[in-house]
């Protein structure tokens, strides 16, 4: 069987992008920690697979992740955008009224802010990890406190949802790559990210995106990280729709953008994951 290293622990929301992105076949899971040592469960062959969360659609690109991947040359074999569905997840038997602490992840607490502002007496504490909290309150019996979580979460550790989609914004999406530490051939595919830099030059970066436009691939996102070992320089990574079968223009911008960069790296080809509501 092969495996997946997943930031967090079973139930978080990288195990949900697991499931989505492999349906029914069987993949065992794999905690890590952080999204270093999820990038190191790859590199040093503990894992066939890293699952990496890359942008949210409320709270923008994670630029760490864009740093480790380049940094430790990795490729990009999939992706997955997940629609995040918060849920308030207690004890069974806990209702709203016996609840008096909220432990879950900040970006959770931010994200469902509207809600929580209705129970002023609540203790809003932060922590690590949406699905962590939730197995703590399982294996503690933790009473009186709840936290915010997926509905995997709430299956695996046995907790009551308390209130469904609390979210402050129904269209809330995370994006997800699917990492490998060698590159896999997929064939048809229809999105790839590049990774490139350019001089100081006037226009140096309008070259590339004219390049791009003149072989008609739509660019999804271009993002600037900051240049290791430099001051005030930037690569670029940039997402590109691709048609899928037929990759001569692809090819032909490639050629041409290789000749106007300082560097041109493909981090990955595969197929797009459409959002799905």
């Amino acid at each position: 069987m092969k495996s997946v290293s997943i930031q967090g622990i079973r139930g978080s929301f990288h195990h949900e992008a697991v499931n989505r992105f492999f349906h029914d076949q069987k993949m065992e899971i794999i905690d890590s920690p952080t999204f270093k040592t999820v990038v190191m469960d790859v590199i040093n062959g503990k894992a066939n697979y890293g699952m990496m969360a890359i942008e949210n659609s409320i709270a923008g690109a994670i630029l760490p992740n864009y740093s480790l991947i380049t940094k430790y040359g990795l490729h990009i074999i999939g992706e997955v955008v997940l629609p995040i569905k918060h849920h308030l997840l207690a004890l069974p038997g806990e209702t709203l009224d016996s609840i008096n602490e909220v432990r879950t992840h900040p970006m959770a607490l931010l994200q469902c802010e509207n809600f929580l502002e209705k129970y002023p007496s609540w203790k809003l504490l932060s922590k690590d990890d949406t699905a962590t909290c939730a197995y703590h309150i399982h294996i503690k019996k933790m009473k009186g406190v709840a936290t915010i979580g997926s509905k995997l979460a709430a299956q695996m550790y046995q907790l009551h949802i308390l209130a469904e989609n609390i979210h402050d914004v129904s269209d809330n999406y995370t994006r997800f790559y699917l990492l490998s530490a060698t590159p896999e051939k997929i064939e048809n595919f229809t999105k790839a990210s590049l990774y490139f830099t350019t001089d100081h030059t006037m226009g140096s970066l309008a070259k590339v995106l004219n390049i791009l436009a003149k072989y008609k691939m739509n660019i999804t996102k271009i993002q600037s990280v900051p240049l290791t070992g430099s001051i005030f320089q930037y690569s670029f990574h940039a997402d590109i729709n691709t048609p899928g079968g037929d990759d001569t223009n692809y090819r032909m911008a490639l050629n041409e953008i290789k000749n106007t960069t300082g560097f041109l790296h493909i981090l990955g080809e595969y197929k797009e994951d459409k959002i799905k509501k």
